[in-house]
């Protein structure tokens, strides 16, 4: 007797939870984390108190509890409850559970957000082992996968497997989901390292045709226009679109302090485009301290603002402290590796630092390297080998 009690007390149990764990999902939907959060907590509780914190259902409502911890920027303790996840839903639920692999999913992301995609890329192939495409899973586990190559810098690799992702989204989502145009942003932020400019505009001008309400997703666009902008030398015209998607980033929920920051170093460069170093440098030191106040931040952002702090510097004729900021720029890259377009782009700034204070002999060393790396890595006609190039023949006796 006591027993059919408990299990029906059970029952009961279960299904307050399996009610609170919907009413996160639709409360999450509608994007009010704090709520959702808390009722996914409930959930939570609710099982662990009747099946133990490593039961099947508990583990299935922690993994959805992770994604609004994330939401709410409260980072480190969704790396860590992802971390004891991982521990346990592989053996619990199995590989091919979608909840091991949403875990395996959210824990890739966090990696690749503090600048440590090789492991990123390491737990997305099994996920991809056990669920393949169409597998809905199976393709947000590719989406990252790409990232993750984006963020070792192999965007060409990015950029070709794009292309057949957007295809399998198209039809399990269709054309013009968010999921599927998602992909075809994250084509062209590779195409902007690849500095194929002209391509870009054209794809983001379409993007935003059929995409046109602020969103994560128009911001992303909009900063990749900024920079194909400023790399075809039209600065004018990236000042006004970073400014116009800094000015309606208000009107997206959530939009997230990285892509914040992101368009303010595309505002700064800009700015530098056009001789207007001062206020560059203004940007990029407000950059700087919401990066580092920032919660949860991607650590990949650190060496693009130094760099960027760097060249308004030089432009300012302070070469010394402009040397000091990208050999910091250089030292936050080196965990990309050299090849990586933000560590190239640093130690080429710092190339141009040493030139301007007449150290010709280290100057050529370092753009003799720099020009180097970015032609065996990007090719011969990228503008940024080119542009190393230049500055390596301006030397006195080159």
């Amino acid at each position: 007797m006591f027993a059919a009690l408990r299990n029906r007390a059970q029952r009961r149990e279960l299904e307050l939870a399996g009610r609170l764990h919907d009413e996160g999902g639709r409360l999450g939907e509608q994007g009010r984390w704090v709520e959702a959060e808390a009722a996914f907590r409930q959930a939570v509780e609710l099982c662990t108190r009747q099946f133990g914190a490593d039961a099947g259902w508990t583990l299935v409502i922690r993994t959805s509890r992770v994604a609004a911890l994330r939401q709410l920027n409260r980072g480190d303790e969704a790396l860590a409850e992802l971390q004891q996840l991982l521990a346990h839903c592989p053996s619990v639920l199995g590989e091919a559970h979608a909840a091991t692999a949403e875990v395996r999913v959210e824990l890739a992301g966090m990696l690749m957000n503090r600048g440590r995609p090789a492991e990123a890329d390491e737990l997305l192939a099994v996920v991809l082992r056990h669920r393949p495409a169409p597998d809905k899973r199976g393709l947000a586990a590719w989406d990252a996968s790409l990232r993750a190559h984006a963020a070792q810098g192999r965007h060409r690799e990015a950029v070709d497997g794009s292309r057949a992702l957007q295809e399998q989204s198209a039809r399990v989502y269709g054309a013009n989901d968010i999921r599927t145009l998602k992909v075809a942003s994250d084509r062209v932020q590779n195409l902007v390292q690849l500095g194929e400019y002209e391509q870009v505009e054209r794809e983001c001008l379409a993007l935003l045709d059929l995409h046109g309400t602020p969103s994560l997703l128009w911001l992303s666009v909009m900063n990749a226009l900024v920079m194909a902008l400023n790399g075809l030398g039209r600065h004018g015209e990236a000042e006004d679109t970073a400014r116009r998607a800094l000015g309606r980033q208000r009107e997206v929920p959530q939009p997230g302090q990285d892509m914040r920051i992101a368009l303010s170093l595309g505002l700064a460069r800009s700015l530098s485009g056009n001789g207007r170093h001062e206020e560059a440098l203004h940007v990029a030191t407000q950059a700087e301290a919401e990066f580092r106040d920032g919660p949860d931040v991607r650590a990949t952002l650190a060496a693009p603002i130094s760099t960027v702090t760097a060249q308004a510097l030089l432009g300012l004729g302070r070469p010394d402290e402009a040397e000091a900021a990208s050999r910091k720029a250089v030292e936050l890259a080196a965990p990309l590796g050299p090849t990586h377009h933000s560590a190239l782009e640093a130690a080429t700034t710092l190339g141009s630092a040493l030139a301007a204070q007449q150290r010709h002999a280290e100057a050529r060393d370092q753009l003799t390297r720099c020009a180097t790396a970015w032609r065996d890595h990007f090719g011969a006609d990228h503008p940024r080998t080119r542009a190393a190039e230049a500055a390596l023949a301006a030397l006195p006796g080159a």
